[in-house]
């Protein structure tokens, strides 16, 4: 496999620098709070490489999904069509599931130094928010098996370092692997799992997929436009990423839960504190000089989400209504909470239907807004025009109570029994009135000129 931006950390950073668009942090940092605290100031902009972290000797990398021009530029096209690379990706395997195999190594990057003994505390993992409950791995990839199948998932979660050799952690409800976790349980197995930390840009962002379960690995070599390859493990018979920069060999412990959080989530509030979910690890490998890949759970996570929620929701939503245009999860809606669909108004209840389908599509969102092609669902401004000028409420709001919320945000009421919670939510046809008097919608527009021709200081 070649090694690219696409495939390989260590790759992805040498072509940030070459274009200039990485921030090299030089002075020595610590990884308790300091470290967060500049990564917090130069949110955005782009990703930062912090090169000497206080009691490591590894450097830690953060910001990679910060930017979407900068992602955009790593795969070659405009930020807008980010999402649609990824939704192409996924077409292609349910057109071939069994297109673009990945080779699985004895040797790799990922294995090149084993370490002797299990210690967690030697990775440079920081601590994030003045809050939080300790050290966490929060953009690592945890490959399974399904016990039955045989096939991989891979999925991302957040995992605190609560020894040198164990880790607590959350599951989502509806995750595959907490279907995995059931059935081992039921068993009364361990399950098996390997962490790739530092990961190529296509695995990572294909990753955060909803719903796709075991064709993830695939869809990830289809974005790449290449096979990614795996590496076995040393101790059990679950492959990780052949290039990641360290990778963590563990067990998931049947019926053990121990305490987890709090943890400074994607909302701007913390994740609450309880017991959870318990890997015990059994090995360690990493690259002879690995760079370890930590994310703030703020504008970065939004997009690692709104990336891949964009594309499946456009993905479901165009199959049925083909007048969808573009889908884009804005910041402010922590990127699963809110949705703006841009949609060419061709008939009556256009809106509408859009709006349901999109619910359908991703149970997380809370807020669904609908426009029209000339309202640029980029630019909250626009979309708040739009909601002014052409959204009247008796008419336009859709209200859907009691729907499935997404836990983390603090707004949806818990289910009695503890798993998942509900919340009321609402969509807002934005169109103009499809029987409407359409020259009363026409949109002030002025002449289109290019400033590098005029001497302006």
């Amino acid at each position: 496999m070649t090694a690219t931006a696409l495939t390989d950390l260590g790759a992805c950073i040498r072509a940030l620098k070459a274009a200039g668009k990485l921030v090299r942090v030089r002075s020595e940092v610590d990884p308790k709070f300091e470290l967060a605290g500049i990564a917090r100031k130069l949110e955005g902009d782009k990703p930062v490489l912090f090169e000497r972290v206080k009691g490591f000797d590894h450097p830690v990398f953060t910001g990679l999904l910060w930017n979407r021009e900068v992602v955009g530029s790593l795969f070659g096209v405009a930020k807008e069509k980010v999402p649609f690379l990824i939704a192409g990706a996924v077409a292609k395997w349910q057109k071939n599931k069994s297109a673009r195999p990945s080779k699985l190594l004895d040797q790799a990057p990922a294995n090149e130094v084993v370490e002797d003994t299990v210690d967690l505390s030697q990775i440079p993992m920081p601590l994030h928010a003045l809050k939080d409950g300790g050290r966490y791995l929060d953009s690592s990839l945890v490959v399974a098996r399904h016990p039955l199948s045989g096939g991989l998932n891979v999925s991302i979660h957040r995992m605190m370092m609560t020894g040198k050799d164990r880790l607590s952690f959350l599951i989502d409800p509806g995750r595959h692997l907490g279907e995995y976790v059931d059935i081992a349980e039921q068993r009364g197995e361990a399950l098996p799992v390997t962490i790739s930390n530092g990961v190529g840009l296509a695995p990572w962002i294909v990753a955060s997929l909803p719903r796709l379960g075991e064709g993830k690995p695939t869809i990830a070599n289809h974005l790449a436009g290449q096979a990614i390859d795996w590496v076995r493990a040393q101790t059990m018979d679950v492959p990780a990423y052949a290039d990641a920069q360290f990778v963590i060999e563990a067990e998931i412990l049947p019926g053990v839960r121990e305490w987890e959080a709090p943890f400074a989530e994607v909302t701007g509030y913390y994740g609450e504190r309880a017991k959870r979910w318990v890997m015990k690890v059994k090995k360690i490998t990493r690259r002879r000089k690995p760079v370890f890949h930590t994310v703030l759970s703020r504008q970065e996570v939004w997009n690692a989400v709104g990336f891949t929620a964009e594309a499946a929701i456009f993905h479901a939503v165009h199959s049925r209504i083909p007048e969808v245009r573009a889908v884009f999860l804005p910041p402010g809606g922590c990127g699963f909470y809110q949705a703006v669909v841009q949609v060419r108004n061709t008939r009556p209840e256009i809106g509408r239907d859009v709006i349901t389908e999109t619910f359908k599509a991703f149970r997380s969102l809370q807020r669904v807004v609908v426009v029209d092609t000339d309202v640029n669902l980029y630019d909250a401004v626009d979309v708040d025009w739009a909601i002014t000028t052409r959204f009247n409420a008796d008419r336009d709001l859709v209200i859907l109570p009691h729907q499935d919320g997404h836990i983390l945000n603090p707004i949806v009421t818990p289910n009695a029994d503890g798993k998942g919670g509900t919340v009321t939510k609402i969509g807002f046809d934005a169109l103009v009135p499809f029987d409407a008097d359409r020259e009363r919608f026409t949109r002030v527009k002025f002449k289109e000129v290019d400033l590098s021709k005029y001497d302006i200081k």
